[in-house]
């Protein structure tokens, strides 16, 4: 019987991820998903309470585990005796955030592209502000003497570090596209924060 229920539920979750992918959060219709899953509306109340609670069912757990790789990649970039290695930490975590999005594509497709109306729909910039906090503290600590980094400045290029993730994912970029991308991308912001911090080495 419990094997039965989680049959159930795992068909009621693919076929909520098939009509969230193809109309988006909010004009997905629980109606057409109790349709195609074969379970009744009155069961994904009772189970996921509403819409919202059917898309995080889906959704949450690779949220938190692409904010968890995250928050310890920028927490050890922060702690790194010198620019050099917060630069390596960068892109090391670069790397790991790259791997788990395309081990979890689908999910990132959702939050990404269709969460528009959910509480996830600014994902992507809450993981903007986190970079940008990082930036901030980064060039107070390594800007060269008399090279200032405009606070603006930083806020857009953290805003658009993400939109390039979210490229990578909207365009159904396959997973060696987008690691040449990044590749590029590393040289070019290690070159770039060098140049606006005035840093010589």
């Amino acid at each position: 019987m419990r094997q039965e229920t989680v049959g159930v539920t795992e068909n009621l979750l693919k076929s909520a991820t098939e009509e969230f992918l193809e109309k988006g959060f909010m004009k997905a219709s629980l109606r057409n998903i109790s349709a195609k899953s074969g379970v009744s509306t009155n069961s994904i109340y009772t189970r996921f309470k509403d819409k919202e609670g059917l898309f995080s069912a889906i959704v949450k757990d690779t949220v938190d585990g692409l904010m968890a790789i995250y928050l310890d990649s920028t927490q050890k970039a922060t702690y790194s005796p010198n620019p050099s290695q917060a630069d390596q930490e960068g892109e090391e975590g670069m790397d790991l955030v790259l791997d788990y999005i395309y081990q979890h594509f689908i999910e990132f497709k959702l939050i990404f592209c269709c969460s528009t109306g959910s509480q996830y729909e600014h994902f992507l910039d809450e993981l903007g502000k986190i970079e940008e906090s990082y930036y901030q503290e980064f060039v107070e600590k390594y800007s060269k003497e008399g090279f200032i980094v405009d606070s603006f400045f930083i806020h857009v290029y953290c805003r658009v570090s993400w939109q390039m993730v979210y490229e990578l994912v909207a365009h159904d970029c396959s997973y060696k596209e987008a690691q040449s991308l990044m590749n590029s991308t590393k040289l070019f912001n290690i070159a770039g924060w060098k140049a606006v911090m005035g840093i010589d080495e």
